[in-house]
Formats: structure tokens, C-alpha cells, sequence
């Protein structure tokens, strides 16, 4: 099955640049679990790729970017002349997460993500447009899945009260469905807009253990989640060769 997924349009101009804006997935962040600090891994090897296909890939992706944040260089790129045949934008990790103190301060208030849903949609469209209006082919990427346990594990390792922020989720689980949710709701705008979505989510799902991929944070895959990263990636451009790029 193709990596890229989406309704099928025309054919696609043959792409010999990319620039990549995301956050720290594409980033290629890694938690280094002896120092619990993070530092950047070249084991999605973006570069390697771009010379295995003879493309000029530029990433942009920052760590801890939202949507909002990701829109704003995107436009500050375009007005310093920087081009690309094609985008690609791999977002949501940071807009679906919480104020974690807050809801443990606060568990029986409301609370809400960095940049609820129905923003998260609009501006994302917005994105979409803004490239398409330059020439620019948007391609998107759904979001690798996180492993909850870990994850709240670490948000609670400088002393957040646990049971609070559980008494607010209801259920350990909650964290893996608002971050599914911002993940469909990627391959939703990609049918609607007509665009290709790389399925990095599913390159995760295949796999019966999908903890073993991923650092002790629950959210950055290690060395060998990037390098399931890197063959979605590849595959990507394997199963549109002479199509997407020359």
C-alpha cells in the first residue's frame, strides 16, 4: 500500500525541492534516557535522502512548534523569496497537548488544548491555501501515535500530582484519543483539500509493540521509530518515482 494516501487527483509536477515545516518528530528529537535531555538524531537522515533521490530537501521543523507557529515561518519564508516545489507539513503533536500544571492545580475545571480542533482546521487550511496561491504543492503528514503511560509518567516527573490529572482524563487512555483525534483530523483535511498524506502513523501501527519504538518521554520516537520514519519516507518517493519528483 502506498505511503501516501488521499484522494487521487491529476498527476503531480514532477518535484525536485522540498522544504519540511513540523515539530520535533521530523526534527528528529530524541530523549536521551541517562541525561533526560534532548538532542537531534540523523537517524531519519533527511539529508541521505535527499541525495539518494537527487532532491533538495530543506527542514524547517522546530521543536515545539503548533500550527499557528509553523504558519507564521511558513510566511515569513514565502516573503524572504524561500521556494520549494512542494511542502511538507507534519503538525499536531504540540496543538492536542494540555497545560498539564493547570489541570492538576484545577482537575475539576474545563480545560482545553494548545490550539483546539476547530482552530487547528482553519489554520491549516489557511496553510494550504497560502502554498497553493505561490505554486507550492502542500503534501501533509499524519502523526506517529505516543505511548500514554510513558507519556504522563514524564509529565509528572518533577512532582505533578498524577491522580489529579487522571481524575481530569477519566481514563490513562483520554491522551491517546485527543492525539488520534488531531491525527484523523490531518487525514481528513488532506481528503477534503485533495492532497497526498504520508501515513507516518500507520508505519508505527503495523508493528505488534509499538512501545519499542519510542523514548521514555512516550512521544519522541528513538532511533528506531526514526528509522521507521525514514522508510515511510522512502517509500514514499519509491512509489512515486517519475511521478513527484524527476
Amino acid at each position: 500500500m502506498p505511503v501516501f494516501a488521499g484522494r487521487k487527483g491529476p498527476k503531480m509536477p514532477r518535484i525536485r525541492s522540498i522544504s519540511i515545516f513540523g515539530d520535533s518528530i521530523l526534527r528528529g528529537v530524541v530523549l536521551n534516557t541517562e541525561t533526560r535531555r534532548y538532542s537531534v538524531s540523523d537517524c531519519i537522515g533527511i539529508d541521505s535522502i535527499a541525495d539518494m533521490y537527487s532532491i533538495e530537501i530543506t527542514n524547517h521543523s522546530r521543536f515545539g512548534c503548533t500550527i499557528e507557529r509553523s504558519y507564521e515561518y511558513i510566511r515569513k519564508h514565502l516573503a524572504r523569496g524561500g521556494r520549494a516545489d512542494a511542502v511538507l507539513l507534519e503538525l499536531g503533536g504540540n496543538d492536542c497537548d494540555f497545560n498539564w500544571a493547570e489541570v492538576a492545580a484545577r482537575p475539576d475545571a474545563e480545560h482545553f488544548p494548545r490550539t483546539p480542533i476547530e482552530r487547528f482546521v482553519s489554520v491549516y487550511k489557511a496553510i494550504i491555501d497560502t502554498l497553493r496561491k505561490q505554486g507550492i504543492i502542500p503534501v501533509l503528514s499524519n502523526l506517529p501515535p505516543l505511548c500514554p503511560e510513558r507519556y504522563l509518567d514524564w509529565v509528572c516527573r518533577d512532582g505533578l500530582d498524577r491522580e489529579r490529572i487522571l481524575g481530569w482524563l477519566g481514563s490513562i487512555t483520554a491522551i491517546y484519543r485527543f492525539q488520534e483525534n488531531y491525527s484523523r483530523t490531518v487525514d481528513c483535511i488532506a481528503e477534503e483539500a485533495g492532497c497526498k498524506c504520508i501515513d507516518l502513523r500507520g508505519a508505527f501501527l503495523r508493528h505488534r509493540r509499538v512501545e519499542q519504538f519510542f523514548c521514555e518521554d512516550g512521544i519522541h520516537p528513538n532511533y528506531a521509530g526514526q528509522g521507521l520514519i525514514r522508510g515511510a519516507l522512502i517509500d514514499t518517493l519509491n512509489n512515486y518515482k517519475g511521478v513527484i519528483y524527476a
